[in-house]
């Protein structure tokens, strides 16, 4: 089974794959989508689209996990716009009829840190131990990878 996680974001969506065919996950794929802030945003969430797209032809995963989006009251415009990439993120993923689920940043710090305020270097942290991998650069490719470990985490104690 490949899980393919997303933490979402216009200037940046990072991307993360797991292969789950045993009970220890391994790293497929990881990395980032990074948009030109100075291009229009229909030109960015149709890039993000395009290379959400070529990820999901690539990896061919059979579930996609995704960060919940959150917003601040005082930050309304950051909401919508993460909306946004959400909604291209859904409609790639139900285009290729893959069932997807989001998952919030709390949960994923509670279930693989054990502290539900965990910072991105804690999480790139556990993630590296719990992959034994190294060498990942972007934070928001550890934080989906993180995103697609919790989602294998959570199914893993479902079948159960």
């Amino acid at each position: 089974m490949i899980i393919l996680g997303f933490d979402p974001g216009l200037s940046t969506t990072g991307f993360g794959a797991i292969r789950c065919d045993n009970k220890t996950p391994s790293m497929l794929k990881c990395g980032s989508i990074k948009t030109d802030t100075k291009e229009h945003i229909s030109k960015r969430l149709f890039q993000i689209y395009t290379d959400v797209n070529n990820l999901v032809h690539s990896l061919n995963p059979d579930f996609v996990a995704i960060e919940n989006a959150f917003s601040l009251v005082r930050y309304p415009k950051a909401g919508i716009l993460l909306g946004s990439v959400l909604g291209i993120i859904y409609l790639s993923v139900f285009q290729h009829n893959i069932p997807a689920v989001e998952i919030t940043p709390r949960e994923i710090k509670n279930s693989l840190a054990g502290y539900g305020a965990a910072d991105k270097y804690q999480m790139k942290a556990t993630i590296t131990s719990l992959l034994k991998i190294t060498g990942i650069k972007s934070l928001h490719a550890s934080d989906a990878l993180a995103v697609a470990l919790t989602a294998f985490y959570r199914n893993s104690f479902k079948r159960k």
